[in-house]
C-alpha cells in the first residue's frame, strides 16, 4: 500500500513534499505494523500485518468528510498531512519497533516532523501539520492544540478507529 491518492489530494506543493519526505523517511515498522499492538480497539482487518497503514488511510477517508462538512475557515492540506503522518512513529523511531504502542507517538511523530524539515519548509506550515499530529489522541495524549485542524485529525482518528471497530468503547 501507498499513500500516492491521499497525497494527490494535497494541493499545496510545499506539504505535499513536506508529507512525502515524512513518509520516505518514516520508521520501517509504520510500513508492516498491526494498528494496535493488543489488538483492541481497531478493526480485526487493522490488527494484521500491514494494518496500520489500512488505518491510516481510514482515517484520511473520514478526514476527507470532516474537511468537506466543517463550518469554520480551516486549511485541508494541513489536516491530510497530518492524517497521513498521526501514526508514522506509533512503535518508535528508527529501525527497532517497541513491542507495544508508545503512549508517546504523537510526539515522536511531531518531532520527525520538525527534525526532518529543519529549514527547508515555511516554518507555520511545519508546526501546524506537527501540532495537529502531536494532538490527535485530543484528551488521551499529551498534546492539545486547540486549532480546527487538530480537532479534525483527532476526530477522523477517533471515528475511523470506532466505525471499524467491533467494540463498542464510548457507551457512558
Amino acid at each position: 500500500m501507498n499513500f500516492e491518492e491521499e497525497l494527490n489530494k494535497i494541493q499545496d506543493e510545499e506539504i505535499r513534499n513536506l508529507t512525502k519526505e515524512c513518509l520516505d523517511n518514516a520508521p520501517p515498522h509504520f510500513w508492516y505494523r498491526p494498528a494496535s499492538s493488543t489488538g483492541r480497539y481497531h478493526a480485526p482487518e487493522e490488527n494484521k500485518e500491514g494494518g496500520l497503514v489500512l488505518h491510516t488511510k481510514r482515517v484520511c477517508r473520514v478526514g476527507e468528510i470532516l474537511i468537506a462538512a466543517w463550518w469554520n475557515p480551516i486549511n485541508p492540506d494541513v489536516i491530510r498531512s497530518a492524517c497521513i503522518l498521526h501514526d508514522v512513529c506509533k512503535y518508535g523511531e528508527g529501525y527497532s519497533a517497541s513491542r507495544y504502542t508508545l503512549n508517546n507517538h504523537p510526539q515522536l511523530a511531531a518531532n520527525l516532523i520538525k527534525i526532518l524539515i529543519q529549514d527547508r519548509y515555511n516554518k507555520d506550515k511545519v508546526t501546524a501539520v506537527a501540532n495537529a499530529v502531536a494532538s490527535h489522541m485530543g484528551k488521551w495524549g499529551a498534546g492539545h492544540d486547540s486549532s480546527d485542524e487538530s480537532l479534525i485529525v483527532h476526530l477522523a482518528d477517533l471515528l475511523a478507529t470506532e466505525l471499524y471497530a467491533k467494540e463498542e468503547r464510548y457507551s457512558e
